[in-house]
């Protein structure tokens, strides 16, 4: 299908909702009133259904913030169901380890008080100090000190000096912070790879597949910190950090990140997409790739231009002159 009957079609889509929402007419009357052929209405119905915009059993029309509201609430539900099995792993490792363990397990657990992180930093050195293959990190937002960033900094010189893949997640939002963008930019030129998402479930460092350091509870660092040996529970969390890096953005590909640029090209065109109406998989197909990228970029680019909707972000990208 081309572009230009992808728009056509999002037009349709969008004049029936509007005739509908706004004189209170049926489906039918309002298919009637516009002219739509049988295949038109039938396409416009079924992009309306997908969008949540009309309730199937009574034929009338959902209000677009009732059908953003409920979009991002499943959006969000998958990866809340993730960090709500990373709680259930650290509580588990904090509290009921000791009754399960047998003789021939590999698995062992140090937690340490938040009132111990000298003695963890140290802990942490020392496995920076071991690592021989790659170290991933996952930072949700924080205050950063200058000393602390300096710390993080001779870790990853020391990593990358001895070879080691250094992987580091952070969350999107720090990059606000100057700072914070100047350190990003600098650990990249140093071999370092970042990316950056909107969520960050926790933070966690993984040594070689074989040790983690995971905050005890994501919502509060003062609840101390859990340190875990083991190869199956440090693979799973391996899996949740590789499920978090593969949703996550490079910093070229986020406007005005720790880079300074520019909307890229791709990033323009799925604007300009966006602007007719065109969703996911045609705005993939159009540009040769995958659809999830394109959900990734959507989803960001809507979230920084503050739109309540994919086709307003097209819209209030024009005004602004993005697209120019």
């Amino acid at each position: 299908m081309t572009d230009a009957s992808h728009a056509e079609k999002a037009r349709h889509t969008w004049t029936l909702y509007a005739r509908m929402y706004e004189r209170g007419e049926s489906l039918a009357e309002a298919a009637e009133h516009l002219g739509l052929a049988a295949e038109e209405l039938s396409r416009a119905q079924a992009g309306l259904v997908r969008l949540g915009l009309l309730d199937t059993e009574t034929e009338t029309t959902v209000a677009a913030a009732a059908a953003l509201a409920r979009g991002l609430e499943n959006s969000h539900r998958a990866l809340d169901r993730l960090v709500e099995q990373h709680v259930m792993v650290a509580s588990l490792a904090q509290n009921y380890l000791g009754f399960t363990r047998h003789a021939n397990d590999d698995l062992r657990v140090e937690f340490y008080e938040f009132a111990r992180s000298a003695a963890l930093s140290k802990r942490i050195d020392e496995l920076t100090d071991l690592a021989q293959l790659e170290v991933m990190t996952m930072h949700p937002a924080a205050n950063w000190t200058p000393e602390r960033l300096d710390a993080g900094d001779a870790r990853t010189r020391r990593h990358v000096g001895q070879g080691v893949r250094v992987r580091a997640l952070h969350a999107q939002v720090m990059l606000s912070h100057p700072m914070f963008r100047d350190r990003l930019r600098t650990r990249r030129e140093e071999g370092m790879e970042i990316r950056v998402a909107p969520v960050i479930p926790t933070r966690m460092l993984i040594y070689d597949r074989q040790v983690a350091v995971v905050q005890a509870d994501p919502e509060d660092m003062e609840r101390g910190t859990v340190l875990v040996r083991g190869r199956d529970v440090v693979r799973s969390l391996a899996a949740l950090y590789e499920f978090c890096w593969t949703n996550a953005s490079e910093l070229i590909d986020v406007p005005r990140s720790a880079d300074d640029a520019a909307l890229t090209e791709q990033q323009r065109a799925v604007l300009r997409l966006l602007a007719t109406g065109a969703k996911d998989d045609a705005i993939a197909r159009s540009l040769g790739v995958s659809t999830r990228t394109v959900t990734r970029l959507v989803g960001e680019l809507t979230a920084m231009l503050g739109s309540g909707s994919r086709f307003q972000a097209g819209v209030r990208a024009a005004r602004l002159g993005w697209l120019d």
